[in-house]
């Protein structure tokens, strides 16, 4: 079972933190760790022209990253919360998959999503809308998800480690839960 985490955020505080005990938790998996803010890659340009060929135009990393990502059986994607959204860096990500889309590449995949941000209570709905943009990418290639796991009161970058230890034990059983849909 291959399953392929991104951490999509620049800082490696909380969100990096929320995917890496995921994956020290899938202990009979090949887990690949991707921190995208390690990652050279372009804005897409909305060219469109992917979804004839298959293929990106841009010169950068993604295109390794694209067969990495098609081999993967599962994901687990990680945001931190900025202005309800996903972080700039996965939406880029997302967006240069494209040449997935139309060959239907990452369909009946499984992937869970981790969403922090600093917000609390009903404030935390920013949180939660921060998921639900991962969640619409997946809806939308297809791929099932199997768990959503959210961080609230998250600002500083141990604020997870230090105040919500029980929040990466959910992520421990988010990845566990991911695992077993795999298999």
């Amino acid at each position: 079972m291959r399953i392929v985490a991104l951490v999509g955020s620049i800082r490696r505080g909380n969100t990096y933190a929320m995917v890496e005990a995921a994956c020290h938790a899938l202990t009979d998996a090949d887990v690949e760790l991707i921190h995208l803010k390690d990652v050279s890659m372009q804005m897409c340009d909305g060219c469109l022209a992917c979804d004839e060929s298959g293929k990106c135009h841009k010169d950068d990393e993604m295109h390794t990253l694209i067969k990495r990502i098609v081999k993967a059986d599962g994901y687990i994607f990680g945001t931190p919360t900025r202005w309800n959204l996903l972080s700039g860096e996965l939406k880029v990500f997302f967006d240069r998959l494209n040449p997935l889309a139309m060959p239907g590449a990452l369909k009946d995949k499984k992937a869970i999503i981790f969403a922090v941000g600093q917000t609390e209570g009903e404030e935390a709905e920013s949180i939660k809308n921060a998921a639900n943009s991962v969640k619409s990418f997946c809806d939308s290639a297809g791929i099932q998800i199997i768990d959503i796991v959210i961080a609230e009161g998250c600002l500083e970058a141990n604020d997870l480690i230090s105040k919500h230890a029980d929040v990466l034990e959910s992520c421990k059983a988010a990845a566990h839960k991911l695992a077993k849909s795999i298999k």
